[in-house]
């Protein structure tokens, strides 16, 4: 089990360092990305709105087998970023976000470890005026 965790970081780590060099960052399943949220939400529940390092194995329990868990983290961190930024307020009930915001957040164009906040609401909102 410790050789899976081992590589599990490992190729976790080379993921991430390959992102930081504008490595470009693949399409996710939008119910992985639902699910890390769902999880992070109820660890600020428990933990006084604090929801902190996720351990990978959380991720992967969280997460479908085939999950691609480093793309959907990067992506992830984008997600929550925009979210605690208000950004997606449009969007949000309480903690629940509307299907459109994974959806586009899973499939959107992204290279680097940074998506580009306006051009995601504004894709966001083309998508549910249209």
């Amino acid at each position: 089990m410790v050789d899976v965790q081992a590589e599990l970081l490992e190729s976790f780590q080379a993921f991430i360092a390959q992102a930081e060099q504008g490595g470009e960052i693949p399409p996710v399943d939008e119910q992985d990305l639902k699910c890390l949220h769902d999880l992070c939400v109820e660890r600020a529940k428990r933990y006084c709105g604090k929801d902190g390092v996720l351990p990978l194995e959380s991720m992967a329990r969280a997460c479908s087998p085939a999950a691609n868990l480093p793309a959907v983290w990067l992506r992830h961190t984008q997600l929550r970023r925009l979210y605690r930024e208000g950004r997606l307020a449009e969007w949000q009930h309480g903690t629940v976000l509307d299907d459109c915001v994974f959806q586009l957040a899973a499939r959107t164009a992204m290279k680097g470890t940074r998506l580009d906040p306006d051009a995601f609401v504004q894709q966001l909102q083309q998508l549910t005026t249209a």
